[in-house]
């Protein structure tokens, strides 16, 4: 069985998820972003997301 680790968008724990860099997106959140688009009243928050994930990767973390 798989470790638990934590979703980089919701903090859920989970065992399963797409894995980018070291950052674990649950399969909820990323269905989510599958179906997400920028006149979404929460598309802004996906996007800071999804940032914060590029600039923790660039700075190697």
């Amino acid at each position: 069985m798989d470790e638990k680790v934590s979703c980089s968008f919701c903090g859920q724990l989970t065992e399963r998820g797409l894995r980018i860099h070291g950052a674990v997106i649950c399969p909820a959140c990323e269905g989510r972003l599958a179906r997400v688009t920028v006149k979404d009243e929460d598309y802004p928050q996906w996007l800071a997301a999804f940032r914060t994930l590029w600039h923790d990767w660039l700075k190697g973390r």
